[in-house]
């Protein structure tokens, strides 16, 4: 027999913020977390929040462990792999300044930020460099 996972007592003003975080949080993996723990809170086993959410069992309980042992900070995305950055921040502002003065002229601005950096990369990256900033 299968054990259920329910999340333990909710004070109100946890109750409170999982309701907003719910409604208008800007990830949606935060806002699905949220209902799933309020949901949980209402009662439902992981069956009926698998059913709901669309989400794997064991996914939905690592949910509720993370929840119950960090609280509302357990429903933010963990940090994930992946390349660092290639450029610094100091790096990214000297291009920022580049493409300032010549804004149509990311090549050039490529060209100059390798000469100053020693660093080389395509216009793709640049570009998303500078649509994250």
């Amino acid at each position: 027999m299968s054990r259920s996972r329910y999340v333990s007592q909710l004070s109100e003003s946890t109750q409170l913020a999982l309701q907003e975080i719910y409604r208008t949080h800007p990830v949606f993996n935060c806002r699905q977390r949220a209902q799933a723990i309020l949901l949980s809170h209402k009662g439902y086993n992981l069956n009926q929040l698998q059913a709901i959410l669309d989400v794997d069992r064991d996914t939905l309980s690592q949910w509720i462990k993370r929840f119950e042992t960090l609280g509302l900070d357990g429903l933010q995305d963990l940090p994930r792999s992946g390349r660092p950055p290639i450029y610094t921040p100091d790096e990214i502002q000297q291009l920022k300044t580049l493409i300032d003065e010549e804004p149509r002229q990311i090549k050039q601005a490529k060209a100059a930020l390798e000469t100053a950096t020693g660093k080389s990369s395509c216009v793709q990256t640049l570009k998303r460099v500078l649509k994250k900033t």
